[in-house]
């Protein structure tokens, strides 16, 4: 039941990633399971737009699980821009791979959302607590095509470790419209996970270091800058840790302010470990390649992390070399322009510019 709510490189390439440190991969120990000979997903091929396979092509030994099924988000007489689900994932079981299907739809006799939309789909680490209290790790970033479906499948390897038992789950979509809308009706989301069994190939801990946030950008006075709205966020690295991976998502929203920021513009977002910068930019220039299309508006415009109908893949970064095992690392963030410099909004419009941004600490232990 569905209840309303008030780098580096691309997320593609995780699964080969984390299949260079498989346990149980030409292990000749008797005791390795014996896992079934199934083809793994191609999320290499399908980069960068991971359309979706033909639904009945996953093999009969995966494990499909359900989390929304075109459950309806609008805005209207009723807020549906937040639902929430209970995806009942496999309480045991070892996972070679999982993917995530990740689907919109035009409500039935409407039109889809005429605009660019920002969304994300989320899972509550502790939903037990307080809402106020409560913490999402995201699973997923997205924004909607102008006036059509679109389908994508994604790779999730790395967080098979959360995904055990039930969870509850949250898709978000910054729509204002609704049912009879002038600008359309919305929007139907569908999101599935398939898991294939085999030697496990996700990180051995993961760790939310922040879920879906708003950084604002180019304001410079005390107390409203990039590093004021960042706190560093310190994490024990474990012991055994082989391989240390930060996941970052962000994608700029707004333009007309100075140098188009920060839509339009090209940013660099550095992820500081210890003070050791890793850059990644993120920036899309092939959104005019988008399979999902003839859209309308500007969609064949290059942006900031994300094309509209497309997931945001984010990036990795192997920090492996700047964290010591067995001992606490501090995480921050930067968001500087493409050349390094800080930006400085000199032009702002009413919208200020912002980018939402995510990151995950993924590890292996090899344990």
């Amino acid at each position: 039941m569905y209840r309303p709510l008030f780098a580096c490189l691309l997320f593609a390439h995780l699964c080969i990633v984390s299949a260079c440190i498989q346990p149980g991969v030409g292990d000749d120990d008797d005791d390795t399971p014996d896992y079934p000979e199934i083809d793994l997903y191609d999320f290499e091929q399908a980069a960068p737009w991971f359309s979706c396979p033909q639904a009945d092509s996953f093999p009969a030994e995966a494990t499909v699980v359900s989390a929304f099924d075109r459950a309806e988000q609008s805005f209207g007489g009723t807020n549906l821009r937040e639902v929430e689900a209970i995806a009942e994932f496999p309480e045991a079981g070892d996972w070679a791979q999982v993917g995530m299907w990740f689907e919109l739809e035009c409500p039935d006799g409407g039109v889809c959302d005429h605009w660019d939309r920002a969304g994300s789909v989320q899972m509550v680490v502790n939903p037990e607590a307080a809402p106020e209290a409560q913490e999402q790790l995201e699973l997923l970033r997205h924004v909607t095509p102008y006036r059509m479906g679109m389908c994508q499948f994604v790779d999730v390897t790395p967080l098979a470790s959360l995904l055990r038992g039930p969870q509850t789950l949250r898709s978000w979509i910054d729509t204002w419209v609704g049912p009879g809308h002038s600008d359309g009706d919305g929007w139907l989301t569908t999101v599935r996970f398939v898991f294939y069994p085999g030697a496990p190939a996700g990180a051995d801990e993961v760790q939310n270091i922040w879920g879906r946030r708003s950084i604002t950008v180019g304001q410079l006075e005390e107390g409203e800058t990039v590093d004021d709205q960042i706190e560093p966020v310190a994490v024990s690295i474990p012991a055994h840790a082989e391989r240390v991976l930060a996941h970052i998502t962000t994608t700029g929203h707004s333009f007309g302010n100075s140098g188009n920021c920060a839509e339009f513009c090209e940013m660099q977002h550095n992820v500081l470990v210890d003070g050791q910068p890793s850059s990644w930019s993120g920036w899309r220039d092939d959104c005019d390649e988008n399979p999902v299309s003839p859209q309308a508006g500007t969609w064949e415009y290059g942006r900031n992390g994300w094309c509209p109908g497309a997931v945001a893949a984010g990036g990795l970064i192997d920090v492996t070399d700047y964290v010591v095992p067995g001992e606490e690392s501090s995480l921050d963030l930067e968001i500087l322009l493409s050349n390094g410099y800080e930006y400085n909004n000199i032009a702002p419009v009413s919208l200020l510019p912002y980018t939402f941004v995510s990151m995950k600490l993924y590890t292996w232990t090899g344990e």
